[in-house]
């Protein structure tokens, strides 16, 4: 039958996939940088109405890795990935969150002006086009073979622009819009875990909870050494 065998995939695809998303969204200066900066580009592209602008800092955040680690955390119930996935697409929000709200805060600009964040309303078409950006996102991601569209896909999960309007949003003081895109923001999220928790479930991933968490320890301990590493670093510098 056809649907079976479009979910099916190889340990070794597997194994990878998990990796990869752990590797991705681990929480490091790079991520975070990297959010600063999609940050950056989406906020100019709104302000400047300018659709190829926020196409552009969508290609560069990283935020869909946490969203499927997640997804990948409740597939096999495994708390400490799912805490680990929320923390990090948190710290990720506040970090895009300052850095909207400086932009903002030096802008002039009429956010009831910008086309763009006009069409930022929650509705049930936000919450179906999430739902089929996950199911591509989740299933690219895990086709080995399919990765090169993948930055294709970045550009139907629309996790970016709305975070960035939140913080514009405040530093112009409009609230209609905020409550707006926060509810949108919302429903992306919601709508891109429901559709990989279906992909994840048919492609049966349940089975690779130890290489998950074999991967999570393994950045644990990256992270702790580049703790260490900046401990010696200040001491050597107070010396």
């Amino acid at each position: 039958m056809l649907i079976p065998n479009i979910f099916k995939i190889t340990t070794g695809d597997k194994n990878k996939f998990c990796t990869n998303i752990i590797e991705t969204s681990a929480p490091k200066a790079d991520f975070y940088f990297l959010v600063i900066l999609s940050t950056l580009i989406v906020a100019m592209g709104l302000l400047a109405d300018n659709v190829i602008l926020v196409i552009g800092g969508m290609l560069v955040t990283p935020l869909l890795s946490p969203i499927l680690a997640i997804a990948l955390g409740i597939v096999i119930n495994e708390p400490k990935v799912i805490t680990r996935s929320i923390r990090i697409f948190i710290f990720s929000f506040f970090f895009a969150f300052l850095v909207a709200l400086v932009v903002g805060i030096f802008s002039t600009k009429d956010l009831t002006t910008i086309s763009l964040v006009e069409k930022m309303k929650p509705d049930l078409f936000y919450f179906l086009v999430a739902v089929v950006a996950g199911l591509a996102a989740s299933y690219t991601w895990a086709k080995s073979e399919l990765r090169d569209t993948l930055p294709g896909i970045a550009i139907t999960v629309t996790l970016i622009p709305p975070l960035t309007t939140i913080g514009l949003a405040v530093a112009g003081g409009n609230w209609v819009i905020f409550g707006d895109t926060i509810k949108v923001l919302l429903l992306n999220i919601f709508g891109i875990i429901v559709a990989s928790l279906v992909v994840l479930s048919l492609m049966d991933f349940r089975t690779c909870k130890r290489r998950v968490m074999a991967d999570v320890k393994e950045e644990e301990k990256e992270i702790k050494k580049e703790k260490a590493k900046l401990e010696k670093e200040k001491e050597k510098e107070e010396l």
